[in-house]
């Protein structure tokens, strides 16, 4: 008797995938792109890995220009990482549990979801614009095969650097040491990923 979890199974579940994948044009990349190097309007944007077959997982790529130096801006995600462990700071997005990583980048995360099921990585790239401005470009990919994703990988990135100005259903961020502004985001889907800031402040 055939077992849950079984060559055939898995090889049903890629094919779902890629019949999704092959439905979903948004889910295509632009010609010579990658999942580590993907374009949002001309942008490269530089993306971890994903362990999901074939690269079949959903993410978001987001490019936003923060109002404040490179510096602070990373100050503040390190600021928001370390203060889950003395309780200054907590994912508001169903409490996921982030962790500095080594993906690449200016800084690398992963994120663990609030019920401990499933990991995300995410990696941010910092440039300095002008008048002391900082282009953030991050991007974040689920590790396990998925279409859809109720926002969470666009939580996954928003979290770590919106501002007291980011609200959605009276609630908003909070930040712990810079509180800046951002302008300009654009967003570029990965499958049938999803942006709901309202989704990222509800606990």
């Amino acid at each position: 008797r055939q077992q849950q979890g079984t060559p055939n199974t898995h090889l049903h579940i890629v094919a779902v995938m890629l019949a999704l994948a092959t439905a979903s044009s948004a889910w295509w990349f632009p010609s010579g792109a990658s999942t580590r190097d993907a374009t949002v309007d001309g942008i490269d944007l530089a993306c971890p890995d994903t362990s999901a077959p074939f690269g079949l997982a959903c993410g978001m790529k987001v490019v936003a220009t923060a109002k404040a130096s490179c510096s602070d801006v990373l100050e503040e995600m390190h600021a928001r990482v370390d203060g889950q462990a003395d309780g200054s700071w907590h994912d508001p997005h169903n409490r996921g549990t982030y962790a500095v990583q080594k993906y690449g980048g200016s800084f690398s995360t992963s994120r663990l979801t609030g019920d401990g099921k499933f990991t995300d990585k995410q990696l941010f790239t910092l440039t300095r614009t002008g008048s002391g401005s900082c282009q953030i470009q991050a991007c974040s990919r689920s590790q396990v095969p998925s279409g859809l994703d109720a926002g969470t990988n666009y939580c996954n990135l928003k979290m770590l650097f919106c501002g007291s100005h980011d609200c959605a259903g009276g609630r908003c961020c909070k930040p712990l040491k810079h509180d800046f502004t951002t302008a300009g985001e654009q967003t570029e889907k990965f499958m049938q990923s999803s942006v709901d800031l309202g989704v990222c402040l509800k606990v």
